[in-house]
């Protein structure tokens, strides 16, 4: 008995059903202090319940019903809160480690040799080799060497009770608290963090965070996984792949063609005008909603089918080719309805010679309401659209109110493929920092 409660016990020298109230109630209050106060709904983090009563607080990082569950806790929070399952855990996490430092250090000396022409490729697979070996050797020296402040737990599906998982913006909060230090992000409401954030005066929506540094990676990659995180950092550190167009008609975006920007509608409007296929120049008008707007689709039946599976795989050769592990991919979505503009982009990995997969995507949408004047002005003057738009009002073909539509539609349509791209840039960011954290969501 501590020495709080046995003076309580030696001053009443009897024990009341009070005394054992006040006994029991400060006993167990330290572990009521780590569970969360307040409804699952009201957190900025998941709950997570096993089917032996255990509940569990973070942020899930991958939730399967074959492969089961991987959350990310604080470690301090978890040894206060199930102290005996830490101890297991802590010792179960130091072996783990130690392997996947192991055999990770095999697959970063594979890709240095693969990529050993790539000057600034190396400096980061030498930098990476150098960290985790020595990160590595302390650990082999004392298994509780450098813990970091967040570690991984994985549950399989057999052994979850109960899973409720908040939104994106919710774990955007919470991530941000953790970075910023703010008192008891796994218990408290998201009203108390949010004070405490304002008071600090954090913008908390717009603010980037990255905890990758404070998680011990215990879990080693899958060869998906592995393939997945090559191909996003050679992206980055590599000249990217990127292709944009509609539908299955996809068009290259070349980084040294002058005045060329991902995402600029100009540029991708005069390219596919441009194209190199004039037998599928009808089609190709047909299928394309920008231009269909402004009057020049032909003749032929609106191309209302969906795009096939494969349609990504002309880009996939290319890449094939160049021995380019990774690309990226920008479409209209040809469906739209009234004002709405709508943009989907994808990351495609190599995960083994012929063998892609698509490994995010990301959709945004903007209206014509979106669309400030100058934007317009910018793209009626702009010589390549000024010529294609003098030729279709030469024409005859389409209304001006028509024409007027598609350049605001143009407009909208770069909007959303901007904000596509700053997702996609924020996940790129992300995973790139490091060769083995924080986990891919992919299997």
């Amino acid at each position: 008995m501590n020495s709080f409660s046995h003076s309580i016990a030696t001053g009443l020298n009897l024990w009341t059903p009070v005394t054992v109230l006040i006994v029991l109630v400060y006993s167990i209050s330290p572990l009521q202090a780590q569970l969360p106060s307040s409804s699952k709904k009201s957190l900025a983090v998941d709950e997570v319940i096993t089917i032996d009563g255990k509940r569990f607080y973070g942020i899930i990082l991958g939730n399967s019903n074959r492969d089961g569950l991987t959350i990310m806790v604080r470690r301090s929070w978890l040894d206060k809160t199930h102290p005996e399952f830490y101890q297991v855990h802590l010792k179960e996490e130091s072996e783990k480690e130690t392997e996947a430092m192991s055999n990770h250090l095999f697959r970063l000396e594979a890709w240095w040799k693969s990529r050993k022409e790539n000057a600034e490729l190396v400096t980061f697979v030498d930098r990476e080799m150098a960290r985790i070996e020595n990160e590595r050797e302390s650990k082999q020296k004392n298994q509780n060497a450098e813990l970091k402040p967040f570690t991984l737990l994985n549950f399989p599906a057999t052994e979850l009770r109960k899973v409720y998982q908040q939104t994106r913006d919710r774990h955007q909060m919470a991530g941000v608290a953790w970075k910023h230090n703010i008192d008891r992000v796994t218990t408290r409401s998201i009203k108390a963090i949010q004070r405490d954030l304002e008071s600090k005066k954090v913008d908390w929506k717009k603010e980037t965070f990255d905890l990758s540094d404070k998680l011990t990676i215990s879990q080693e990659q899958s060869e998906t996984q592995w393939r997945t995180r090559v191909a996003l950092i050679e992206y980055q550190l590599c000249q990217p792949l990127d292709f944009q167009g509609t539908g299955s008609m996809l068009v290259r975006i070349e980084p040294n063609q002058p005045n060329l920007m991902p995402g600029d509608i100009n540029t991708l409007m005069s390219q596919l005008m441009n194209s190199k296929m004039p037998s599928d120049l009808n089609d190709l008008l047909s299928g394309n909603p920008l231009l269909k707007e402004l009057g020049i689709s032909g003749n032929s039946k609106s191309n209302k089918s969906k795009p096939e599976s494969d349609w990504w795989q002309s880009a996939a050769k290319i890449a094939e080719s160049e021995k380019i592990n990774g690309f990226s991919t920008a479409r209209v979505v040809s469906e739209m309805s009234g004002n709405d503009a709508r943009v989907e982009l994808c990351f495609f990995a190599q995960i083994k010679p012929g063998q892609w997969k698509q490994v995010v995507t990301f959709e945004s949408h903007a209206s014509h309401n979106d669309v400030d004047g100058a934007e317009v002005d910018r793209i009626n003057n702009d010589p390549q659209i000024k010529g294609l738009l003098d030729i279709t009002r030469g024409l005859g073909i389409g209304s001006t109110d028509m024409i007027d539509k598609a350049v605001r539609h143009g407009a909208a349509t770069k909007i959303a493929l901007d904000k596509s791209r700053d997702k996609f840039y924020q996940f790129l960011e992300k995973h790139v920092k490091r060769s083995d954290s924080p986990p891919l969501p992919i299997k």
